[in-house]
């Protein structure tokens, strides 16, 4: 996780073990995700003080699951996390 840009490797792990009881499917599923995953930014994002950092820990998840389409599909919507390679 050397390329964050966004969040610190600490806060990106403690998200990534947070989430660990969630299923990718219900991650996929909910609503700020699909509206992140088609182009917009959702309230629920925006609203953080970091959003850049918060997209940035949704997208360091889907590579640690190893969802690359998914990365892909963010990265291409937000170029600003181009810095991975998906």
């Amino acid at each position: 996780m050397n390329n964050l840009q966004y969040i610190t490797e600490e806060a990106v792990t403690e998200f990534i073990e947070g989430m660990d009881e969630v299923t990718t499917e219900s991650i996929l599923g909910d609503e700020s995700i699909i509206e992140l995953l088609t182009g917009r930014i959702p309230q629920q994002i925006k609203d953080q003080e970091n959003s850049l950092g918060t997209m940035e820990s949704f997208l360091a998840l889907f590579i640690d699951r190893e969802e690359y389409e998914v990365c892909q599909q963010l990265v291409d919507l937000h170029p600003e996390l181009l810095h991975y390679n998906c």
